[in-house]
């Protein structure tokens, strides 16, 4: 059984104008808001909420720019969280801490 494909003859090809819709959100203006929010300490999550964005889209933005932590660390043994009773990041002194300092002052 023989299979032959037969070679489509070139033809002058046209280029097709991609189509591109205008970007939703100007980031210029977002931008400083953005970085504000992660300064304080807000999560990616927060700072969505409370600029009234979607968290996808939040954080497709900062993983396109590559801003990631807000918040440096001083030491190796320090971990990067975000509290899990009010979603607010904060560095913890011990992998296994996961509440920020003042929901474990309020629990304890």
């Amino acid at each position: 059984m023989e299979i032959t494909h037969k070679v489509a003859q070139s033809a002058p090809t046209t280029t097709i104008p991609r189509r591109t819709r205008p970007p939703r959100l100007d980031w210029t203006a977002i931008a400083p808001s953005v970085a504000q929010l992660r300064r304080q300490g807000c999560s990616a999550r927060e700072t969505a909420r409370r600029l009234g964005l979607n968290i996808k889209t939040l954080e497709a933005h900062l993983r396109r720019h590559r801003i990631r932590h807000a918040i440096p660390m001083d030491r190796p043994d320090q971990v990067r969280r975000t509290c899990l009773n009010c979603d607010t990041a904060f560095v913890a002194d011990g992998r296994f801490l996961r509440l920020c300092p003042e929901c474990r002052a309020m629990f304890s």
